[in-house]
């Protein structure tokens, strides 16, 4: 079966955000106060905001927590963002298709959007054979 998923276009800015306890947000990592509410199988309002801008990629575990196949997560995408297709051939780029890394995407405190990064890495290898 099919399932399709809306999220709310997020253009609202938060001046200060990441000062505030974030007693409505969600997040992957316990860093918010509303982490203690994600058992209890509490509804947060999800939308496409970023919520700032693009950082970079910080081995906290949080990739590796999401990952269902037998793949070191965070040099993956490490080797796949700054284009070294031959690292991530290595660890599996091969075996993933844009699909696999969008809980990457949804739980990256980067903000990086894995999918076209994942694209580009598969058409680079592709061409240079």
């Amino acid at each position: 079966s099919n399932q399709v998923s809306a999220l709310r276009e997020g253009r609202d800015r938060e001046l200060f955000g990441w000062i505030v306890a974030g007693k409505d947000k969600y997040s992957a990592m316990n860093v918010y106060t509303s982490s203690r509410d994600r058992t209890s199988g509490r509804l947060f309002p999800l939308t496409t905001d970023k919520n700032g801008s693009n950082r970079s990629i910080v081995p906290v575990g949080v990739f590796e927590s999401v990952m269902p196949l037998d793949i070191l997560a965070t040099p993956l995408l490490k080797a796949m963002v700054v284009g070294d297709t031959d690292q991530a051939q290595l660890l599996g780029c091969l075996e993933l298709e844009e699909e696999d890394v969008s809980l990457f995407t949804f739980v990256d405190p980067g903000k990086h959007d894995f999918a076209p990064v994942l694209r580009a890495n598969l058409t680079k290898i592709e061409k240079e054979g």
